[in-house]
């Protein structure tokens, strides 16, 4: 079985991994980075499970982790936390170890199965009817220790600081209603001089928030071969956090363990990932500009579990608010 993966980015790159292990013939394909760091969007920041993940894949997880902060400051509110920043460049690098990425346009006449794990653009999945995009920017900037590990929430969006070393920071910001280099510019995250000499790179991208649910169908079948979706083009990113590394890479084992399966294969995503149906639920009634209930703070505190943040009831409260 011969077999095209399409987006080496950080799925595609790990299931490649993983589809290599059992000796199947693949082929991997992208289009030529337009960043410096050769990702986009970078996303340097992920949660617990990672470490689980990349060793499934034969490698070594403590290699790509580089910070590991046991809290972070929402708003404000210091909260203990499982977070970490990982090397996600080299991390896919080694993923990718052994192939060649190829930059031409697939050919799928010549595969028994093409895989689309190019993330939001979904190019070779049907367009979704209820898509939900935000924009963000991103930077990172050289600071002196002071920014810490934070999350400010707002304007239907948040903006984000994660330490990657002692003195380096990605700096983010994704919002639906403003700027996010404003936002960013307003918090001071990444200077306010004209000559930006804090700023080491920068680029801007978009994530997708729709959720699995929304992003049907996850498989297409073609003429001459069906075409697979993973990751990001499927909707497996937190709607809430904006997390897509570790729900990315957990599509790709599900994947794997329904190989000739599509209905097991979409049946398995959705009940994967059916928490994030709570907390698209809520990020509608921000867009729409509806009161927040208690199962919208209960929702918000019980998704928090999966980065090991003790939320109270009351602060989730609270923080759904700060979401406007």
């Amino acid at each position: 079985m011969k077999i095209a993966i399409v987006g080496a980015g950080m799925t595609g790159a790990y299931l490649y991994r993983l589809l290599a292990a059992k000796g199947l013939l693949i082929d991997i394909f992208d289009r030529r980075p337009g960043t410096s760091c050769g990702l986009t969007p970078c996303a340097w920041g992920t949660t617990r499970g990672f470490a689980e993940l990349v060793k499934a894949s034969g490698l070594d997880p403590s290699k790509y982790i580089l910070k590991r902060p046991d809290y972070v400051i929402i708003d404000g509110l210091e909260i203990s936390a499982d977070l970490m920043t990982i090397d996600k460049r080299m991390l896919i690098k080694d993923l990718l170890q052994g192939v060649e990425v190829n930059y031409a346009h697939p050919d799928a006449t010549r595969y028994d199965r093409v895989i689309d794990a190019t993330g939001v653009s979904r190019a070779l999945l049907p367009a979704l009817a209820d898509d939900f995009i935000l924009p963000c920017t991103q930077f990172r900037v050289r600071a002196d220790g002071s920014l810490e590990n934070r999350i400010k929430l707002g304007r239907i969006g948040y903006a984000w600081c994660f330490p990657l070393s002692d003195h380096e920071y990605h700096v983010g910001c994704g919002s639906l209603i403003s700027d996010p280099r404003k936002i960013l510019k307003e918090l001071g995250w990444v200077g306010n001089d004209t000559s930006r000499s804090n700023i080491l790179c920068a680029c801007t991208g978009t994530i997708r928030l729709a959720g699995p649910q929304s992003s049907q169908p996850f498989v297409v079948d073609g003429a001459e071969r069906d075409i697979w979706g993973v990751g990001e083009a499927i909707g497996c990113v937190a709607p809430l956090a904006g997390d897509g590394i570790i729900p990315g890479m957990r599509s790709a084992q599900i994947l794997m363990d329904q190989w000739d399966d599509p209905s097991g294969y979409t049946k398995a995503i959705l009940r994967e990932f059916r928490w994030m149906e709570d907390e698209r639920r809520v990020i509608d009634k921000a867009r729409r500009n509806e009161a927040f209930g208690l199962g919208d703070a209960w929702a918000l505190k019980k998704n928090s579990r999966r980065m090991a943040m003790e939320i109270g009831l009351k602060e989730a409260a609270i923080l759904l608010k700060h979401l406007r």
